[in-house]
């Protein structure tokens, strides 16, 4: 399974500006963190909800920021 937050490179002149990549390589570390910590914490419910939510936050964040690149790509 690939993580949410990659992105392959085929063309580099169609790279994201360095900030977003940048954002896309903290929400990718922060997924990898999660990951880790819900592998931990399986046995504690309450924790496992807490890191599905924040993944799912993560997630929506990465989407509404490839929208916006691709808005930006669009002009």
């Amino acid at each position: 399974m690939l993580p949410p937050f990659d992105f392959i490179h085929l063309d580099p002149s169609c790279d994201p500006p360095h900030s977003y990549q940048a954002a896309f390589e903290l929400f990718a570390e922060l997924s990898a963190k999660l990951r880790g910590f819900e592998a931990s914490s399986a046995q504690d419910y309450v924790l496992l909800a807490v890191i599905r939510h924040l993944e799912n936050q993560l997630v929506i964040a990465g989407l509404m920021l490839a929208t916006q690149l691709d808005l930006l790509n669009d002009r």
